[in-house]
């Protein structure tokens, strides 16, 4: 299966910095928050990462809106149903992240892959 497409749970540092990668790499990306604020800030922090290589002279202005035009910001999980990779990068809280692959597992396709950004929880207790 050939990824195109990549959603991202949560637009903390992490997801942030995982969204603009894969953006940078050419991919569509779409990357979720549980409200517009915390989007905002995520979404915000990309620009402002970007911004910085641009003045630096390392990116080009043309490349950042490019990136930045490959992110889509949503608070609706539903946005993930076309997504061929999903990457979870919600808090470090074990039954939230069973909530969140639960629920992807209804909206994606059954091909999709489903990862995990976690750096302390149990990957077998997640999948319980």
């Amino acid at each position: 299966m050939e990824v195109k497409k990549v959603g991202v749970v949560g637009c903390g540092s992490m997801g942030a910095g995982i969204a603009q990668l894969c953006a940078q790499s050419g991919f569509q990306v779409v990357v979720s928050e549980i409200n517009d604020e915390f989007l905002k800030r995520g979404m915000g922090f990309i620009d402002k990462v970007l911004s910085r290589s641009v003045e630096k002279g390392k990116l080009a202005q043309a490349d950042k809106d490019a990136i930045m035009g490959r992110i889509k910001g949503t608070t609706n999980t539903k946005d993930f149903a076309d997504c061929d990779l999903v990457i979870e990068a919600a808090i470090e809280n074990l039954d939230l992240k069973k909530k969140i692959f639960a629920e992807l597992d209804g909206i994606c396709p059954k091909e999709a892959i489903l990862a995990t950004n976690t750096s302390c929880l149990s990957i077998i207790d997640m999948a319980m």
